[in-house]
This record gives C-alpha cells, structure tokens and sequence, in this order.
C-alpha cells in the first residue's frame, strides 16, 4: 500500500483517473489497453495543443524504437473506445503532418485529498497483461482484428478478462461483470436520452466558444457564434436561454458545466472551442445535462470561413432537437431564420455586435463601420440596421452626440429595420426606446408590447418596459418586469445592478444597495454598481460612503462618455454640505464643456444639489429644449425630490408628458 495524490481529468461524460488507470463513462468503467490510456492521458493533459508524433512516442515508448503505426493504431482504439465515428471526431483532432490534439472541454479537478490506493490493482495488472501482446509493426491502417475487438469497449472487456486468468482465478467473473455493467450502462443512456425519451429541456447556457488560438482577431468570431446561438434558441417557446452578457464572466475559465448550471439555475451547458487557420477554422462543441454530466449531443465542424453562417445554423438546430424534441414547422422556420445569406455580411456583423459590446467612444464608431459595410453587403440585413439604432442610442446616452441628432438617425435605421422584418422583436424595443425619448409615450407602449409579443423571453423587452414603467411613475409594476428580465438574463453585474436600479427608482432603498453589494462582489471593478451604489448611500443619507462609492466609480471608469458619475459625484459633495468641493467640479465641468458637449442635465443636477433651484431649472429648460433624453427619467429620479414642491418641476413634467 502506498500513497498517491489523485488528480481527475473530467470532458463530456467520462472521467479520468491517472493513479488508478482508469477512465469511467458514467461511472462505469472503459476498458483501455495501456498504451492506449497512456495516449489518452498525454493528449488530455495538453487539451487544446497540438501534440507532436514524434513526442508523444517518444513519450509513449521512452526506450524503444517503434514504427508509426503502433501510434496510429493506439488513436484508433481510442477513439472507438471514445464513442467517435469515422467523420464525428469530437474528442480527438488529427492534425495532418504533426498529430493530434484534442479538441473537447477538460476540467481538472482539484485534488481530492490523499488516498490509500492498491499498488497493484487488478485493474492495472489486466490493463498490462491486455497490452503485452506485442507492437503492431509495419501497416499505417488497423488490423481487422483490431476493428472487431474495440466495438464501444464491450468487446475488450472479455479479452481482458480472459487475460486476467492467467493471474487471478476470479477474472472471468470481473470480465462478465464489466460487460454486465457496460451493457447496462448504455441501456440507461438510452433510456434517459431527453432528446429519445421527447422530453423537453427547459433551460440553457451558451457558454462563450473557447478561443484556442487565442488570437485577438478571432475573438470576435468566438464571442459572436455564441451570441448567434443564444439569439436563434431565444426564439424558441418555453426555454429559457441565458444572455451573453450573463455567461461572459465565465470566459476564458476552465468551467465544471454542473457548476455553471448551479449558478444560473439551467438543465444544459453548452461548450465550444473555436480554431481559425487561414480561411478555415474549427468549432467541436459539447451539450451536457448538468443534472449527471450526461453528455446529450456533440459535434466537430472543419469548414471554409464561407461557412460560418451555415454551421451556426446547423448547431442551432441540432441543439433545439436536443432541448425540445417536438417543434412544430413554423417554430423551426423561425429557429434557422439567419436574415442575411451572405457570410461576409454576417461577419461583419459580428465584428460591429464586438466592438459594441466595448461600450466606449471608439468601440461604438467602429461598430457602426461594420454595421455600414455588412449593409453594403447585404442591404436587406435587417439586424445591421437595428445594430445602427442601437449604436445611435448609445451614443446620445452617453452625450456624445446632440439629441436631435441622435433621435433621427436612430429612427431611420429602426424603421428600416422593421420595413425589412416586421417580426423582428428587437427592432420594436429600439422604437419604442425612440418613442419615449420622443415622449410620444403611447406609441412607446405599443411597440414594447408588440416586442414582447414577439418575443415574451426577451430580456431586452423586459427591461426596457420595466424602465417605461418607471418613467411614467409605475414603479411597483416595473419592479415585477425587472424581477422578469433579470430572471431571463441571469445573474451578471449587471443584471443584478439593473435589478437594483428598479427597487431604487421604487424607493426600496436597502434592497437595492443589497443587490448592488452583490453585483460588486460578483466584480470588484464594475464601476456602473459603485456609482449607483453611491446614489443608494445618497437617498438614504449616508454621505460619506456615498462619496467612497461614487469617487471609487470615478477611478475605474473616467472615460468622457462618463460625465453623468462626474456630476453624481458633484451634487453628493453638494448635498453633503462640502460646497467649495461641489463648486471645484462645477467649473471644472463648464471648462470641458467649452470643449466638447456636455449634456445640460448633469449641469442641472449639479445645482439642484447645491439647492440654487434658478440655476436647476434654467438647465432643464436647456434640456427640454433639446429634447434631451434623460429628461424621460425625472419624474422617477430621487435625486429631484427636493424640487417637486416647485410649480416649475410639474409644468416641465406635464410638457414631457409625465404630468401626475
């Protein structure tokens, strides 16, 4: 008896064990010839790296001179003993004149502690004997007896018992007994297939696609095939689907698929790794049951970059047949609806929804590029054009660019999109968006409930109703579309800022600085949840930390687009009773302001804590005069309360349409 340290390898449904020299499916045991678990093991110790022959005999046969084919022959086995087919190759990758890597999604488990282990188990003593048959020498194909013998591991596992009587009288009896449990084991997978059985799965996660190469240009195709597949699986009746912005936190992590489904309350997981070479790439992908690791379904995809369209399509698919068996023809029209058939056009639509996802100056300029030529592309695109609203938004949002200015372009490219397809929910949210910047606040209602008509899941639609709800002073009803939108997102910084932004505008104070805790927990380096963590502090009169917050959102995140945490920060030191400290930001403000634009808003904030109401109402009636959008939110904005007892705030209400 010795000890050793057990580290375990996990990928789709099997389990590694290195000290034990064992690889379980399920559970149940897969026979493996030495050698031949030998490779594995060398192959998932550097998953996702290519894997040199030369190396990996070297490291198979350290002391001897062996032909080629004994490799060839060792990958072989292992793939059938794996499950693959001569065209899925889903765990191993066959790199032409180098070797092989493997492709699936490995997590090593943490040690599991120390543990007495048979230095010689019988286990390993079959596994030596089954490989000391001698080398295959001289042939770059398998045997046929090869072919016959490794049958899904139910064959081999005679052979070893038959090999293990030589050494233990009771080997026949642990051979059939493996066969047993073999059999019976695939009977189970069968029997408990969702996808055999129809049963249908009612929640997912697309997981953000691997980028093994990580090469920086391809990011943009791994980020995007993700959101590709969340947006078409969206679509589909009774499956909730996580949000890209609620799974980006798992980027770039070796992730436990039952832990992610802990996390965000889901059944499935899917995994993906991408690989671009030239103008082809790779993309293997996983769909794992999180209840028992239970792998549902996987696929590898060697294509022309010409294709990307059509491989998104195709994992779509195959997915939805997994997680809901029985859709009608209409449901899966609108699952493989992509709105473009141009593969350049879909793209450079990627490359705009990337840069968008940025959130700065120069990230939505070049967004809006892309979007320009996917369009040029394909000028029937109709999610380009929303992508161009939505980037228009943005930009008015964060005072980059004048309102009107703002307004027309953004309801141009809206309306467009909607001329193209009018079943498109997103477009409807962008309007009526534009709608309640317009303060045209019927038409907002009308098109926001089209959109969630269209698309009762859509998280977007959900949020963007909450927020009209609040506008107009309906915030108990807001509260519960926000609870809604956060419960299809899942939980990310920002859903769970946004969650706490409706009890904060309902004025529930401590729920909301609770959620905003969490959302800086979740990330330290959120600056959005300090900044709003700080106007929770402020309603409820807790200055000092208000300003912690608020001077801590200023450090992470002092980008220009930024000036509203500026003026935050200026009317709590105001509030506060730190006058000369509020004055300092003020004029600091107006220099910038000779600079480039700044929205009157923040000036008015500014003064509003200061209590100089002149001075307050003189900028809002600049905003209005602008048709500043943020002036939507000032019927609900805390930070207002003290001027409501003015006539003046009830008739700028009343002229916005806000009127009690």
């Amino acid at each position: 008896m010795t000890r050793q340290i057990r580290r375990l390898y996990e990928f789709g449904p099997f389990r590694l064990d290195p000290a034990k020299r064992l690889l379980l499916r399920d559970g149940h045991p897969v026979p493996l010839p030495l050698k031949v678990f030998e490779t594995l093991l060398a192959l998932v110790q550097k998953s996702g790296e290519i894997v040199e022959k030369d190396e990996l005999m070297q490291e198979l046969w350290p002391d001897t001179i062996v032909e080629e084919s004994n490799l060839t022959q060792n990958v072989f086995t292992l793939r059938k003993a794996l499950g693959e087919s001569k065209n899925d190759h889903h765990y191993i990758e066959t790199v032409p004149r180098r070797g092989y890597r493997f492709v699936a999604v490995v997590k090593e488990l943490p040690d599991e502690g120390t543990e007495r282990v048979e230095k010689d188990t019988r286990g390993r003593i079959v596994a030596e004997e089954a490989s000391g048959r001698g080398e295959v020498k001289g042939s770059d194909e398998p045997t046929a007896q090869s072919s016959e013998t490794v049958a899904s591991g139910i064959i081999p596992s005679t052979q070893y018992s038959i090999a293990g009587i030589k050494h233990y009288k009771w080997g026949a009896v642990v051979g059939l007994a493996t066969l047993l449990i073999t059999v019976i084991a695939i009977i189970q997978f069968n029997g408990t297939n969702p996808a055999k059985n129809g049963e249908a799965i009612d929640s997912v996660a697309v997981l953000p696609f691997v980028n093994v190469n990580a090469d920086p240009n391809t990011e943009y195709l791994t980020d995007g095939v993700s959101d590709s597949i969340i947006n078409s699986l969206s679509r589909l009746p009774n499956l909730r689907v996580m949000s890209l912005s609620s799974v980006l936190r798992y980027k770039g992590q070796q992730v436990n698929p039952q832990a992610v489904g802990r996390e965000l309350n889901v059944r499935a997981v899917l995994m993906g790794r991408l690989i671009q070479q030239g103008e082809g790439f790779s993309i293997s992908t996983e769909l794992v049951d999180v209840r028992d690791s239970r792998r549902l379904w996987g696929q590898q995809y060697n294509r022309k970059l010409g294709d990307l369209l059509q491989v998104r399509e195709e994992i779509s698919r195959e997915i939805s047949e997994r997680l809901q068996p029985r859709l009608s023809g209409e449901q899966k029209r609108q699952l493989a609806q992509s709105y473009t058939e141009s593969s350049e056009a879909y793209q450079l639509y990627l490359l705009g929804r990337y840069h968008w996802r940025k959130l700065t100056k120069e990230g939505f300029e070049k967004s809006l590029e892309y979007y320009e030529q996917a369009i040029r592309k394909d000028p029937s695109y109709a999610p380009a054009y929303f992508g161009q609203a939505v980037i228009y938004s943005e930009l008015g949002l964060r005072g980059l660019m004048p309102p009107k200015e703002v307004q027309q372009k953004a309801e141009s490219a809206t309306l467009k999109a909607l001329q193209l397809d009018d079943t498109l929910a997103e477009a409807h949210v962008s309007l009526g968006y534009i709608k309640k910047r317009d303060w045209d606040w019927a038409v907002a209602e009308k098109e926001l409930k089209r959109a969630l008509e269209l698309n009762p899941s859509s998280a977007p639609a959900n949020s963007m109703y909450s927020i009209y709800l609040r506008d107009i002073g309906r915030p108990d009803e807001a509260l519960a579309y926000a609870k809604r939108a956060f419960e299809i997102d899942g939980p990310s910084p920002k859903s769970i800022a946004d969650l706490g932004d409706a009890y904060y505008n309902a004025r529930q104070y401590d729920q909301a600085i609770g959620l905003y805790l969490k959302a800086i927990e979740m990330d330290p380096n959120f600056a959005p949840a300090h900044a709003r963590l700080g106007a929770a502090y402020l309603a409820k009169g807790m200055y000092r930390e208000a300003i912690e917050e608020l001077q801590k959102a200023k450090a992470l995140d002092n980008s220009p687009e930024r000036q509203g945490r500026f003026a935050w920060l200026a009317y709590a030191y105001a509030v506060s009773g730190q006058r000369a400290e509020a004055q300092k930001m003020l004029d600091e403000l107006q220099e910038t302001a000779k600079q480039r634009y700044i929205p009157p808003y923040n000036f008015a904030l500014i003064y509003t804590g200061l209590g100089e109401r002149d001075q307050a109402f003189l900028w809002l009636e600049k905003a209005y005069e602008e048709h500043a959008q943020n002036l939507t939110h000032l019927k609900a904005n805390p930070m207002f309360d003290s001027l409501r007892s003015d006539p003046r705030f009830t008739d700028l209400l009343r002229r916005i349409g806000l009127a009690p």
